[in-house]
């Protein structure tokens, strides 16, 4: 396992949020398991934040700039995308005419 070397500034204060995870997530975590989930996350996070100010055009453009450098992973995983969300339409397509016909949606 790699190591990483922190300020004691910045430890204290991951020893300080590790109840707020916990509390937010409901359980308890040792500190190792506690760190590597902040740092899973944190990439994220970031990306979520520079991304989604961008235009679709951008990001469109970035995704077709990465299928050029990287095409069978990138296309693979839009080909499932694309059937999981066509699926997902499907699934509320139906649910949408049984309930215009009088079925009542069970999850509600």
């Amino acid at each position: 396992m790699a190591t990483v070397e922190i300020s004691d500034k910045v430890y204290d204060q991951l020893v300080a949020f590790k109840p707020v995870v916990e509390s937010i997530l409901e359980v308890s975590l040792d500190f190792d398991k506690y760190v590597e989930i902040l740092l899973r996350l944190a990439p994220d996070f970031v990306l979520s934040d520079v991304l989604g100010h961008a235009d679709p055009p951008s990001l469109i453009q970035t995704i077709e700039e990465l299928a050029h450098r990287n095409p069978k992973p990138v296309y693979s995983f839009l080909a499932e995308e694309l059937l999981a969300g066509r699926q997902m339409v499907e699934a509320q397509k139906r649910a949408d005419v049984k309930k215009r016909l009088g079925f009542k949606d069970m999850t509600e």
